[in-house]
């Protein structure tokens, strides 16, 4: 079936720009997404449901896509270097606002207003891939669950640490795919770079770091621990409580 998302001469995703080179649209996609996020940020978020995860995709992907918001209407699948060049298995199209659904009442099902930081983090690592696995949108999946995850974070309380995360995108992406793979799924590797991201404590920038692209910023040890290249997993030990 053909990809009804793709321009018909050139395999690049139809969007209001007109742009028909891959890499500029992912160049442009990530700017305007990422100025999307700072502004939902500042707003607030708490509607924590598929319709929420909708609205947060129209909102970061709206300038760039008439689709944004809406479920994709073709199956997908994408190649990953850690599965030998399989894919997760995404929902079918038919079958996302039921698996949405689903993801989203194992959400709301757990305690979380009675969690220390390291139960709450256990939870989200339980939760949010199940989500992610869904891959309700075309393009914008990881980014969008990510933001819901951050907003959801801060909502009961805890602070994320947004420049880790996003300095981290690579591994994040990977931890997720790592923690869908049915009854092999590894889940460490996102609850390692959690442990580290999800906080008591407001996070204090740098500057420098506020007004850096992620791939400019000053590279500490917490950030070193996450751009391996190529990534291999590791285990993650269990950090005593602060």
């Amino acid at each position: 079936m053909a990809d009804l998302y793709l321009y018909e001469d050139v395999p690049v995703l139809r969007n209001k720009l007109g742009i028909q080179d891959e890499k500029a649209l992912d160049l442009v996609e990530a700017e305007l997404s990422r100025a999307s996020m700072m502004l939902l940020y500042e707003q607030g978020f708490d509607d924590f449901s598929p319709a929420g995860l909708c609205a947060i995709h129209r909102f970061l992907f709206g300038d760039v896509y008439e689709w944004a918001g809406e479920y994709r209407k073709i199956n997908i699948e994408k190649r990953e270097r850690l599965l030998g060049g399989r894919s997760v298995w995404y929902s079918n199209d038919d079958d996302i606002p039921r698996d949405l659904e689903q993801a989203f009442a194992q959400l709301r099902a757990h305690p979380w207003k009675s969690y220390f930081r390291d139960e709450f983090v256990r939870g989200l690592v339980q939760c949010f891939p199940l989500i992610w696995r869904v891959h309700p949108f075309r393009e914008g999946n990881t980014r969008t669950v990510v933001m819901m995850m951050t907003m959801f974070v801060e909502h009961y309380g805890y602070y994320m640490d947004q420049e880790l995360m996003a300095a981290s995108a690579g591994y994040v992406r990977d931890s997720f795919v790592m923690a869908s793979i049915d009854q092999v799924s590894e889940y460490e590797h996102l609850e390692k770079i959690l442990m580290d991201a999800v906080c008591e404590e407001p996070i204090q920038y740098n500057e420098d770091e506020i007004v850096s692209p992620p791939q400019e910023k000053p590279c500490s040890e917490k950030y070193r621990k996450y751009q391996k290249e190529p990534y291999v997993p590791e285990p993650h030990y269990q950090r005593e409580d602060r």
